[in-house]
Order: C-alpha cells, then structure tokens, then sequence
C-alpha cells in the first residue's frame, strides 16, 4: 500500500494529563554527596521535572518536527500478526543515483537519532555519494502501531522494516544501525540478502570465538589480543557494562510488564530511567534540557505507550522459543552471507565495544574503522563522523562502492 503523509498531533488532553501528574510529583531523598554512581541525582531531576512542567514547549517541538522532517505511515504485513502502521521519516536526495538506506534505531532512541544525520547524507556530489535515507519508528516505539500479541521479535521487527523498503520501492538497500537496530540488521542480512547489499554497524556484540566454532579467529585472538593494551580497554568497557550497567536490560528482558506500570504512569520514572541512559552512553554529550525532554516526550507521546518499547527485550531473550522467532544469542550466533558488505565502526565512548577481529565472525567485514569522539548514539552525538564513515564506505574508493545494482556510483 501507498504510504499516507504524517504529522505530529499529540492530544490536548495528553498534554494536560502530562502536566497534571508533573504537578502533583513528588521525589524521594538521597544520601549525602550523591554521585551519578548511583543513578540520575536528585537536583538533575527536579530541574528537568520542572522546565518540562514549566518552561518546555511541545508545541513549539512538535511544529519544529513537522518542518523539518518528513513523515509519513505505511501499512505492511507481519507474518502472524497482520497489518501494522508503521511510522516513517523520508528524505529523498536530489541526485537520481542516491543510495537508499534504512537507518534503525534501537532503545531508548528513536526516529529522532538521525534528524541529524539526513542533511549531512542527502546531499552529494561528483566526489562523495548521496543516500535516500528511511527511519522507521520501530513497532511500539514512536508513532508506529503497537503489538498486543506475544511473539513479535527480532524476526518480526526485520520483517517489519525490510516491507517498508519495499513498499518504497526499493528492492535492493542498504542499512545503518545501532544498538537494537544492529541485531536487527543482522537479521536482516540473514532473511534478506538478495535485497541488502550492505550494511554498517556502529554496535557489534557477538560471543567470544570459541575453537570449536571460530578456530582461526580464536587462534588469531590468542596471538594478538592478550598483547594489545587497545583490546585490553574494549573488554574492560565490555566487561563494566555486564557488571555494573546492564541492570536495565535484565529488567526489561524478564519483567517489563512491572517496569512498565511505572514508566507508563510516572512522567519523572520515565525520564529518570531514559535520562539515566542519556548521560551514562554518550561520550561528554552536552545534552541541553530541551534535547532531553525532547526524547523523552517522544516515548511519553508514544502511540502504543512507554511500556510497549520494553517489550522487544523480553521477545529478544524469549525468541527462540516459539515458531519462526529468534533469541539474541540466536542472531549473535548467526552469520550474514558473504553477499552481503559489512562495515563496523567503534565510536569512544560506546558501552560495549570488543576486539574487531571478533566482529570478522559476524560476516563478510570489509571495513572497519575507530574514531576518537562519540558514543551510543553515534548519528545524534557525532552525525558528520558517522556520515564521513558512510561516505568512505560507500564512496568510490570504498569497499560498497556500487554495492546497489543499477547504481553508477555517483
């Protein structure tokens, strides 16, 4: 079906029971000299709650969102599941040989990730390529429609976005992606790769190269990794965050229906347990107020609700059990076929970065590339690192370079 155009419109009565329940917050105590070790500090939330009660315009947001990003909805087919609504951003590049890509986002990200990163990739020239970029707002994030039925996992969400790419018109693409949207591609890479030429990934957990399944890479790692003070770092950041920063994700990944009464009712619970995320994976971002209501507003507003985002989660950890799903370590464990280019890029102040030589046991890697500055949310922090990275890799002395058929570069 044809896509329909979209525009921002949240409720007034949203609006009003938003500011209702900031009216009447209240907050808990904490101990002496509190440090951001023990999560968001109490003074960081009262004066959030207050400017999104206060001096927060979503109005003034939302009308800035409808100019400067163009929208649209698409209905498309989910095995099992029926039609669902999805959500969409649409920036068509001026040159008749753009490269389509489909940017994924992950959580607690959203469409807003790469309003950034578009005016920095439609536009081209003789010496640099051009891309039609697609950001869908994933199922039960945003303003895409939400899943009432169990089941709908990683291999539903790739279904989800490869049909929005073909409801465009576009039969072969490529894909950029981050944290849930990295495992998705991957997926992807796997289902699709008659339609997916390449993809680049600046998030890249994979298991560590057993003998048994990786012998050579894990010789190799023997060989290189224990003396490399470079690989040492990247498994200690890995290693901080399975310890001491990933209590949300086992949250998520086995109760999210109790996480969700909170976040759903509590305006201030969910900015704490986003902005929490804000600040802990970026690399020093300067996050204004605003950038931060901004995000949070968008799961606040979200036409499924906050809670309906944790659920990938718990369907990724579960996904194996039931006909045609896939379980996280399922899709870590698979290989995309060599058709298909991949690119993986190790942004500083990523939470979970590992040797890239272990990232070779994802697929055909044909490039990878380190950079000094950015972190989890790479397209928001850093746009023109990350669109210089999709440039090289696309441009004429890249590894993808006419990765696309019918594409005569540029």
């Amino acid at each position: 079906m044809s896509p329909s155009p979209y525009t921002i419109s949240v409720p007034d009565s949203h609006l009003q029971s938003l500011h209702q329940k900031l009216s009447t917050a209240t907050f808990p105590d904490e101990l002496d000299n509190a440090h951001w070790d023990m999560g968001v500090p109490l003074d960081e939330i009262k004066r959030l709650t207050a400017f999104w009660r206060h001096g927060f315009d979503w109005r003034k947001k939302e009308r800035q969102l409808n100019e400067q990003l163009a929208q649209f909805t698409v209905p498309v087919s989910v095995s099992g599941f029926g039609q669902l609504d999805v959500h969409f951003v649409h920036h068509r590049s001026q040159s008749p040989r753009a490269i389509p890509l489909l940017f994924i986002h992950g959580w607690p990200g959203s469409f807003l990730e790469a309003s950034k990163l578009i005016p920095f990739l439609t536009t081209g020239d003789e010496k640099q390529p051009a891309f039609d970029v697609v950001v869908p707002s994933l199922p039960n994030f945003g303003f895409s429609q939400g899943v009432k039925k169990r089941g709908f996992g990683l291999a539903q969400y790739a279904e989800a976005m490869h049909a929005v790419m073909t409801s465009l018109g576009y039969e072969e693409y490529t894909i950029q992606a981050g944290d849930w949207g990295s495992m998705i591609a991957r997926v992807m890479g796997q289902f699709y790769p008659q339609h997916i030429k390449a993809v680049h990934l600046n998030f890249v957990p994979v298991p560590p190269p057993y003998p048994w399944k990786h012998p050579l890479i894990f010789l190799q790692s023997l060989l290189t990794i224990p003396f490399s003070p470079k690989n040492k770092a990247y498994l200690s950041t890995t290693r901080d965050y399975m310890t001491k920063g990933n209590a949300y994700l086992r949250q998520q990944a086995t109760r999210p229906q109790t996480l969700g009464y909170a976040l759903h009712d509590s305006p201030v619970a969910l900015l704490a347990w986003i902005y929490d995320k804000l600040h802990a994976w970026t690399d020093d971002y300067p996050w204004t107020d605003e950038e931060i209501l901004t995000w949070v507003s968008v799961y606040f507003f979200s036409a499924a609700g906050p809670a309906a985002s944790l659920r990938i989660y718990y369907e990724a950890e579960n996904g194996g059990q039931g006909e045609g799903g896939l379980s996280t370590a399922q899709v870590m464990a698979g290989y995309v076929p060599e058709s298909v280019k991949l690119a993986v890029a190790h942004f500083s102040g990523e939470i979970v970065k590992l040797p890239l030589l272990w990232c070779s046991s994802v697929g055909n890697v044909v490039k990878t590339s380190e950079h000094e500055a950015g972190g989890h949310f790479a397209a928001w922090e850093v746009p023109e690192l990350l669109a210089g990275d999709l440039r090289s890799f696309f441009g004429k002395q890249g590894q993808a370079y006419n990765a696309v058929a019918g594409k005569d570069g540029y």
